[in-house]
Order: C-alpha cells, then structure tokens, then sequence
C-alpha cells in the first residue's frame, strides 16, 4: 500500500489501458467487505499455522501452558532452535543459486534491443535493492508458505513514471481461499490489510477527511490479529483500518481501497502485461499448498522433530540435575530445606537420631533417551541444505562430487526453488512492462558490465537516423519484443571450478602449468581480487632494477666481443689469405682466437635456443593433451545450452 496517492487521482487514471470499467461497475463495499471475510473465515487453519511458524523460526517454541508446568515442576525450559539455522540455510542456498535476469530477442531484430533490455531491467533491480528485497522474501516463502512483492509506480526526475518495489508482509495479505495454484493465477482477489494513524490517512486521501473521521477505529473485522499488532496497537491515538483490494472484474484487474465504512479510492489497474491486459500488482507464490488448498511452508515438517528435541533435552537436563530422596519418617525437621541442600554440590543435610537418608538409584535408559534426541536432530540436519550444501566437510573434494552432494541435498528444496524462480521470472517480466509502458521521457541509466566498468546508457534519446539522417529515436524500449529467462550461471560455475581442480592436480603432479591459469580460474575469487592478483604477478616477473643492470652488463659485454669479431674479420679479410702449394694438401686457416670465442658463445646460444623450444613444444603438447577432454566437456556443454536456448525460444514463440 505503498502507492503514491498524495495528488488526490488514481495511478491508473495516468497511462490506463485502452478498455476501462464504469465507475457503477466496481465492486460495491459490502461486497469488498464480504470478500476479506470470506478469506478469514476459510483460512482460519491456514492463518494459525503462519502465527506459529513465525514463532517457531524467532524461537518462541513453548506455550504459555507449557510454560507453566515446567516452572511448576522447576524444569529448565530448553530451546534449541534448529528450525531457524534450518530456513537460514534455505536462504543461504537461494543467495548461491542466485542468478541475473537476461533477455533474449523474440525475432532477429530485436537482437541489439536484447542487450538494452537486459541492461534496463538489472538497472531497476539494482536501484530497488533487489538482492536483499528478494532474500527476506524467500525467508517468509520458507517460513509462513506465502511471500511476494508489491509493484508500484511514482512521480520520477524525468516526467514519467518510476517502479518501485515492496514486501509483502505475509501477516497483512489476503487473497480468494479458492486458489489452490503455487502462483495465485487462478486468485480472483488478492490484497493487504493495515492499521493507519488518521493523520498519515488524510495526508495519502487528500479530499476524504470525513470519511476518513467517520471511519475512526472501525474496520476491526479486517484483520488477523497477527502478534505485532497486539505489541504496537497504540490506543492512545487514533487508528483507521485501510484495506487495499485487487480484484479481477469484467476481464480486467481493478482496485479498491476501503474501510469499514467507505470507499477511498478505486480505479483499473496501471499494469499490464505484453498483450495489454491488464495485471495485478501484487506478485506472489507459495513453496507448498496441501490437500485443502492452505499454503505452508518448512516448519510443518520441521515442528515435531523441533518439538521432541526441546522436550527431550529439558527432560534430560532436568532428571541429570535432580535425584530423590527416600527417607523415614521424622528423619528431618524440614524436608524442604533438606531438599536444597541436597540440591547443592556443597550441601549439607542434618538426620535426626534413628533416622535415615538415602538417594533413589532409579534406573533411567539415558542412552535410549539420547538415541531418539539424536534421531530428532538428525531428522532436521538431514532435511533440505545439508551440511555438503553449506560447503561443511567436503573442502578435499572435486567441484564435480561436491556438486552431486549438493544436488541430493537440494532435491528436497526442488518444488520450492522452482516457485521461487518462477516468481523471480514474473517480477521481472512485469518491470519489463511497466518500464514499457511508462518510460517515455528521455533518461540515462548507470550500468555495470561484468568487468565492473560503469558506463551510461541513454533511453529514448533523439539522435539521427545513421542512414536517411532524418530524427530518430534512440533505444526506444517501448518497441522492444524479448524473452526473459534467468542465466545459468551455476552450471558455468561448476565447470569453471572442474577444470580448475584438473589443472590443480596436474600441477601437483609435476606438470608445468601457469599460476596465471590457475588464478584465472579459481572459483572462489571475485572479479576485482582475480584482475588484482594477475597484476601483481605479472609485476613481480619482471626484472627488479638491480637484475635490469645486470642483464644490461651482460648484453654490453657480448655485444663487445661481437664488435671484436667482426673487427678482427675484416681485418684478415684486409690482409688476404696465404697461397697453398699445389702439390701439398689444403691447410686450415686458423682463426683469431677472439673470433673463434664468438663463434663459441654464438654455437651455445643456438643450442640453449633449441632446447628451450623444444622443452616449450612438449610442455604445450602435454597440456594440449590434458585439456583436451576439458575441452571436449566445455563444447559439448556450450553446444547443450545453445540448443536449449534455441528449444526455450522455439517454445516461447510457439507460446506467443
């Protein structure tokens, strides 16, 4: 209900789509009313479980009745709260998994336009704190079954409209209790109910201040009293119960904001999607929905297990800090101090003449009892991110068996990270429309590239047709037609981290591979410290100063004694060379021995030159050799995800 109102008109009065609905014909306050009971009504089970898995994960696992017995009974009350490492692990995956949005171009196109879109979408995302906003969202999807985000739209820097997200607060949303699908697709309804001071009300409503008076602290029937409320309710000031409602009505999605006694504000949605129908600005999923068409999340099959290692390890606690006492009667003067002291390492306990004292050695199955805690704790460990997920005791295994442990260990999760992902693709579908739609000014946008180097995008900028010179607009995003699909990014990961522990081993091997190379592709540093790394060892192979000189020294010298020689030859050469007899064998001419030293330091260079080539070509043939069969696998992956690429596309246009 984040929805900027302050100008008194409905968003959607702004850029609505070319059908509309008659004022006459929006849904009526009585049947607003009806339709936020009917949810409360049905989903009271439902409703229930969600207050219980918040206080299940924030480590509220006793009741109040519980409670009590146990300080009756001076039991220690014991909470390990395995369930919330448990759901934190489930965010910590959806954090790994997480992949960028890409789009894909519909026709050839729109190829170029791809890219832009991409850009343009990552943009948003960046701007609305994407990465944090999507992790809560996925932790109350695991906690209470439901979560998603609201889309809305308001008064930007550059005359249009500017799309901001936000959370839904699973406690405040309502939605048609006939939907039984993971995506709400087939909700008619769907919406948040709030408490609002009538001073924050009259300033979003301008115009409505006495229907706004008249509705002071009604609308108490709109809500489902989840546990904050009770904390914060303030009664000292005045509250308005505001319900904003989405409803499907005459093939379009329209809007109501209401309270117990009027209406504020209606209109038809502002959103649509590629086909200009109009669309819902709630964007929500579910991990799981059961046979009665509630939604839940981890805890329902997480609680018993919880449960019995509470009650286990207060028990144990409990009968290891305590034993009984059997004695005679009138063998103390007060039992009750006498159980303090006993109670006590130090204590000391007074019998009375004949009386007697001793402890009950009682016979309690303290390994059986151990046993089944293990069991519990080891039903929780073993659900969902196991510790092979978190990367906990697999770090001397290859990145391929470390993958296989975490895709047994993520099978469990599957039907959620699908939902999960599912929705991800719709938010980003419905930012691509709405920026679409509503992006019409011209604007520049920051962009980051994977080389972490900003650059700026112009949008719907006016700029010359390269070809007939005549005005144009520049990266007009309305006309853009793409696809959008998530990146696999994982799966290069897992590649890249493959081949890294290949090269790895042949370097532990003996075999002459490059530090570059295996900097190169390590998985476990980031671009900037990965760029970083290389700089420094590149610089660190070269020559300091002081070996610069002495190379130097050592060039001048052979340099010299080249001069020599060939001074030395043009001089024998001046001079001619002595006449042989003819009748006596040829005689060798003997060279100058500076000559000859030349000659000498020329044969060894030529030598150490073709030994040092030949050792380059076998230490090329042998990582030739080795890579080959990463090779092999990186083409044959490469030609898989083309062809799954070209398959997706296929089936989008065939969709469309």
């Amino acid at each position: 209900m984040q929805q900027d109102y302050s100008s008194g008109t409905p968003t959607s009065a702004v850029n609505a789509p070319a059908a509309s609905v008659a004022d006459s014909d929006f849904w009526g306050l009585d049947k607003l009313k009806r339709a936020y009971q009917d949810y409360t009504g049905n989903k009271r089970a439902e409703i229930d479980e969600q207050k219980d898995a918040r206080r299940y994960y924030h480590g509220a696992q006793w009741t109040a009745e519980q409670i009590k017995i146990l300080k009756r009974r001076r039991q220690p009350i014991t909470t390990l709260n395995r369930i919330g490492r448990k759901i934190d692990g489930v965010v910590g995956i959806l954090e790994r998994l997480r992949q960028d949005p890409k789009a894909y171009p519909r026709t050839p196109q729109h190829e170029e336009g791809a890219d832009l879109a991409t850009a343009v979408i990552r943009y948003v995302l960046d701007e609305q704190e994407w990465r944090s906003k999507s992790a809560e969202i996925g932790r109350d999807g695991a906690i209470e079954g439901i979560a998603g985000l609201e889309l809305n739209l308001t008064d930007g820097d550059t005359g249009d409209k500017e799309i901001e997200i936000d959370i839904v607060e699973p406690d405040s949303f309502f939605y048609d209790p006939r939907s039984y699908r993971a995506d709400f697709s087939d909700a008619r309804y769907m919406g948040i109910a709030k408490w609002v001071d009538v001073e924050m009300a009259k300033e979003m409503f301008p115009g409505k201040e006495d229907e706004i008076d008249a509705s002071l602290e009604s609308g108490t029937e709109f809500t489902t009293n989840p546990d904050r409320e009770n904390k914060w309710y303030d009664t000292t000031n005045k509250h308005i119960r505001l319900v904003d409602c989405w409803y499907r009505h005459k093939g379009q999605w329209c809007y109501s904001i209401f309270t117990g006694s009027t209406v504020l504000m209606e209109g038809v949605s502002y959103l649509v999607d590629q086909k200009n129908r109009t669309e819902c600005k709630y964007i929500m999923y579910s991990g799981n929905v059961d046979h009665d068409g509630d939604r839940y999340g981890f805890v329902r099959n997480l609680r018993s297990s919880q449960d019995s290692i509470n009650f286990k390890e207060s028990k144990l606690n409990h009968i290891l800090a305590s034993r009984r006492l059997i004695m005679t009667n009138g063998a103390v003067e007060d039992v009750e101090k006498v159980r303090k002291e006993w109670a006590r390492p130090d204590g000391v306990v007074i019998a009375n003449p004949g009386g007697e004292i001793k402890a009950d050695d009682q016979s309690f199955d303290f390994a059986g009892w151990s046993k089944l805690l293990e069991d519990s704790k080891n039903e929780i460990e073993n659900f969902g991110p196991n510790p092979a997920v978190l990367g906990q005791g697999v770090e001397k295994q290859s990145g391929r068996a470390i993958s296989l442990l975490q895709q047994a260990g993520i099978a469990e999760l599957g039907p959620y990270i699908l939902a999960f992902k599912g929705w991800k693709v719709r938010v980003y579908r419905a930012i691509w429309n709405a920026i679409q739609r509503h992006w019409t000014a011209e604007r520049w946008i920051r962009v980051t590239d994977d080389e972490n180097v900003a650059r700026f995008i112009q949008i719907n900028g006016l700029g010359a047709d390269p070809v007939t010179g005549l005005p144009t607009i520049v990266n007009a995003v309305g006309s853009l037609d793409v696809d959008l699909i998530l990146d696999e990014g994982p799966d290069s990961m897992t590649m890249m981290s493959d081949t890294y522990d290949a090269l790895l081993a042949l370097a532990q091997s003996g075999a002459p591979v490059p530090p570059a190379v295996l900097i190169e592709l390590s998985p476990g540093i980031d671009g900037k410290t990965r760029k970083r790394i290389l700089d420094m060892l590149q610089q660190s192979q070269q020559p300091g100063p002081a070996q610069q000189l002495a190379l130097a020294g050592e060039q001048a010298k052979v340099e010299e004694t080249k001069s020599r020689a060939m001074l030395n030859i043009a001089k024998a050469q001046q001079a001619g060379m002595p006449e042989a007899p003819s009748m006596q064998a040829p005689q060798a001419y003997e060279l100058p021995p500076d000559i000859q030293n030349a000659m000498a330091l020329a044969e060894i260079d030529a030598t150490a030159a073709g030994a040092e080539q030949k050792r380059a070509q076998a230490r090329k043939a042998e990582q030739d050799a080795a890579l080959a069969p990463l090779r092999m696998m990186q083409e044959a992956a490469n030609k898989d995800a083309d062809r799954q690429a070209r398959a997706e596309q296929m089936r989008q246009r065939q969709v469309a």
